[in-house]
């Protein structure tokens, strides 16, 4: 696994870890356009598909970042699949560790519709399953669940279905809750605000 650069061509991928007790962490998700290199997998790190039709390019690590060292516009298509990489594990430890659950979950889908094209009606269709984004966001899907309906009663998200949604306040637009939540949460917006 570490020994290859990966290309999803479409669909979309997610690295996982199993932990010993059988639990699922689901590290990153990866869509389409985007390139990825497992550098510290180990035999508990699984990647698959997401959703039916994924398509993936393979290459030779070594290969590859031969080239890159011949050719600037590989070298700069790495780098910068390095950088968004390390970009979004950052603002998810931050997401993970700074907000309620109704906010892990209003962050994520902000993410998700920024990385995913939209159509015509301002709709994305998310790839992933309610039980992935739980097993991303380190919480019981019944939690998601129940904070999908709440940004929904809220008129922060509408659904056309499971899965496809369309974010009607960004997270930036947002007040934050009042009181000294509120103020750390404030800090959050303006950190999520300079990495968009």
């Amino acid at each position: 696994m570490a020994d290859y650069w990966w290309h999803i061509k479409s669909g979309a991928v997610r690295q996982a870890r199993l932990q010993s007790n059988g639990l699922r962490c689901i590290h990153e998700f990866f869509l389409p356009n985007e390139w990825f290199v497992c550098d510290n997998a180990g035999e508990d790190t699984v990647v698959d598909a997401v959703c039916d039709g994924t398509v993936l390019g393979r290459y030779k690590r070594a290969d590859l970042e031969g080239l890159a060292e011949e050719g600037s516009s590989i070298a700069q298509t790495l780098r910068e699949a390095r950088l968004r990489r390390i970009a979004r594990a950052e603002e998810h430890i931050f997401n993970l560790w700074h907000q309620r659950s109704v906010d892990k979950v209003r962050v994520f889908l902000d993410q998700m519709s920024a990385r995913m094209p939209a159509r015509a009606d301002g709709f994305v269709s998310l790839p992933m399953s309610r039980y992935d984004i739980a097993d991303y966001l380190g919480l019981s899907v019944e939690t998601v669940s129940r904070a999908l309906g709440d940004l929904q009663a809220r008129r922060i998200v509408e659904f056309d279905g499971v899965r496809r949604l369309r974010i009607l306040r960004m997270l930036a637009t947002l007040p934050p809750p009042p009181g000294k939540l509120g103020q750390r949460v404030a800090k959050g917006y303006s950190f999520f605000r300079q990495h968009d």
